[in-house]
């Protein structure tokens, strides 16, 4: 009989309320969307070892901390990152005390575009930039350490990737990005056609890369490969490691749907309708729904995908990191 494999890696929508007005995405016009109950969040497998928790803008739920007491009970193995826009700083300073108590470990990725008109144009609100940048200032403030800034890939920000990442290398935090894309079901079903000008990606990602790997911090040379496979991702739309969406990882969005990854729109099960969620990840019927995730062919490389992809790869990652940090990257 063959060996159920439970995920390791998921992305947890906790609600679509939304204090942000994006570009590149159009959650914050969804309204009234449910949201799981607690009790809900006990049916997650504790093979999970990476958690994000994300929206919409998750500091928006009041329950958040009691949501990570559950998570850290179910998966006490696991990482977890809460990703926010970081606009409402009172808010999410009061939250994170009490967070902070259950896990003190857990990180925060504070969205940011560039560098401050551009922060704002992208995310929509006058002062954006300064309301984030005093989030980060603050929670700097009650001890947090795993502390970094997210960058998103867009045309009109490409040019500002090298600042951020110089931003954080100033503030003694980590730097993190992913690129705009399109979805069905997520963003607000918003639908990115992002082309950044050739020369100012190559440049920027010549720079990001050779940066991380110049550092003597293993975290920060999985991340130079990781960014190597973005660019890849970018100019070409494949991935430079087989990934498996729906075996390895899930999005569970907030009214309970399970789907692949945030951009695979196959519906797998919802989370309501389950004692547990191994229940199904080990039925015929997920088999199935992986058989129509697999025939779709769409090609993913985001920070959850990208994960467990490394960890099946350890030779390629290693062979890679070693040549480009004795010669140096350089596109071609």
């Amino acid at each position: 009989m063959k060996k159920c494999k439970l995920p390791i890696d998921c992305v947890l929508g906790l609600t679509y309320r939304c204090n942000s007005r994006c570009v590149m995405c159009d959650i914050w016009k969804i309204k009234d969307y449910p949201e799981l109950t607690l009790e809900q969040f006990e049916k997650l497998p504790s093979s999970l070892r990476d958690i994000n928790l994300s929206g919409g803008e998750p500091f928006l739920r009041s329950d958040l901390p009691e949501i990570v007491k559950i998570l850290n009970r179910r998966c006490p193995k696991a990482r977890m990152v809460i990703s926010s826009n970081g606009f409402a700083t009172e808010l999410i300073v009061k939250q994170m005390k009490e967070i902070l108590k259950i896990k003190p470990d857990i990180g925060v990725a504070i969205s940011i575009d560039g560098l401050e008109t551009t922060h704002d144009e992208m995310r929509g609100i006058p002062g954006g930039f300064q309301k984030a940048m005093a989030t980060v200032s603050e929670l700097k403030k009650l001890g947090m350490t795993n502390l970094r800034l997210g960058f998103t890939v867009m045309e009109k920000n490409i040019n500002q990737m090298e600042k951020v990442y110089d931003l954080t290398k100033k503030l003694g935090i980590e730097f993190t990005h992913s690129f705009a894309q399109s979805s069905d079901f997520y963003f607000g079903g918003k639908q990115n056609e992002v082309h950044p000008r050739a020369d100012l990606l190559k440049k920027e990602y010549e720079y990001l890369i050779n940066s991380e790997l110049k550092s003597w911090n293993v975290k920060k040379w999985l991340r130079a490969f990781f960014a190597h496979g973005m660019y890849n991702f970018i100019t070409s739309k494949t991935p430079v490691l087989d990934n498996a969406p729906g075996r390895d990882f899930f999005f569970l969005d907030p009214n309970g749907t399970v789907y692949p990854s945030v951009v695979h729109n196959v519906p797998m099960t919802n989370i309501n309708e389950l004692d547990k969620l191994t229940d199904f990840w080990c039925s015929k019927q997920a088999d199935e729904k992986r058989e129509n995730i697999d025939a779709l062919k769409i090609p993913v490389w985001m920070i959850c995908t990208a994960r467990t992809a490394i960890r099946k790869h350890p030779l390629k990652v290693i062979f890679w990191i070693l040549k480009n940090k004795i010669f140096g990257f350089k596109i071609k």
